[in-house]
């Protein structure tokens, strides 16, 4: 069975979500984390078995630990739902989606972190400008309902998560977004998932 670290309201939250998703039998271990406004606690020292830097999310497949989003959401898709929410591997949208699931971590999140902190306002960052970055997001989601097409995949539970988070305060004002926010806020998966996230 699939233990899932998790930490309420937070990056694990999404792979709540793709496990509601994808079917697959699992568990939650609460997982104490530091939160990035610095309330919370440290995991114990063993959680470094499962994540070197007591993160979360963080999942065990009987004995395998698998760690970090993009990760995660490629190894549990793939597994539990190729065909499904994961293109299979000669599926014409299988490029664009694993680039947009490498993307959330490579580019997007430290975009993001960049503008948050302000350590791209004198600077330019190796990994893009979060101009860009919105005007491909965005150029995306105007051009189909989800982010790599006309159907959902596992990678739009990483970029809508991303969204929804960043939307109120990163992210221009877009009817594309809140469209794109409605139609995965309406997924029976999400909302049992967010009915477990809040207990």
């Amino acid at each position: 069975m699939i233990t899932l670290y998790h930490a309420p309201r937070s990056r694990s939250s999404s792979i709540l979500w793709l496990l509601e998703e994808i079917g697959a039998p699992y568990k939650v271990a609460i997982t104490p984390i530091v939160y990035g406004d610095g309330h919370g606690a440290a995991a114990p020292e063993s959680y470094r078995a499962i994540h070197p830097h007591k993160k979360v999310p963080a999942i065990d497949d009987d004995g395998r630990p698998v760690f970090e989003s993009a990760a995660i959401v490629l190894y549990l898709a793939d597994k539990f739902s190729l065909g499904g929410i994961a293109p299979k591997l000669d599926d014409p949208r299988r490029g664009a989606y694993l680039t947009w699931v490498v993307y959330y971590s490579a580019v997007m999140n430290p975009i993001v972190t960049a503008r948050f902190r302000s350590w791209d306002s004198e600077n330019p960052t190796g990994f893009g400008t979060m101009e860009d970055m919105e005007a491909f997001l965005a150029k995306t989601l105007e051009a189909h309902p989800y982010i790599v097409g006309d159907s959902f995949t596992a990678a739009d539970i990483l970029i809508g998560g991303a969204v929804r988070f960043f939307k109120s305060n990163l992210l221009s004002d877009r009817k594309c977004y809140d469209d794109y926010i409605a139609r995965l806020d309406a997924r029976p998966a999400f909302k049992r998932a967010q009915a477990k996230d809040n207990g």
